[in-house]
């Protein structure tokens, strides 16, 4: 589901560093894709695990959350300003987490077509 434009917003820890000026892209049941500002980003490779990702709209889980990078795009050696997309798969989610985010998803999937 997209997310743009949205309430959406997302934090996460990389390496020591906090990260709190993401946006969330889409998500799913098993991951997301986030907007992360290059200066944010430079450590972050495919492989790379985000520890207590936190999912920031009022109708999802706060908790906690792990995610592997799977996916990359924009980082090119060079580039130093803008963002990239990361897609991101989350690790040991819980079925009842999933579940709610699932949910979440469906619902407004089925209100946006109508």
């Amino acid at each position: 589901m997209s997310t743009s434009g949205g309430p959406y917003g997302v934090s996460f820890r990389h390496e020591g560093h906090e990260s709190r000026q993401v946006r969330l892209t889409n998500i799913s049941g098993t991951g997301c894709a986030l907007e992360i500002p290059m200066e944010e980003a430079l450590n972050i490779e495919m492989g790379s695990i985000l520890k207590d990702l936190y999912l920031n709209h009022p109708e999802l889980p706060f908790v906690p959350l792990q995610a592997t990078v799977v996916r990359l795009l924009g980082k090119v050696p060079g580039k130093t300003s803008g963002y990239i997309l990361a897609g991101v798969d989350f690790l040991l989610i819980t079925p009842l987490v999933q579940e709610l985010i699932q949910a979440h998803v469906e619902a407004h999937l089925v209100s946006q077509e109508v």
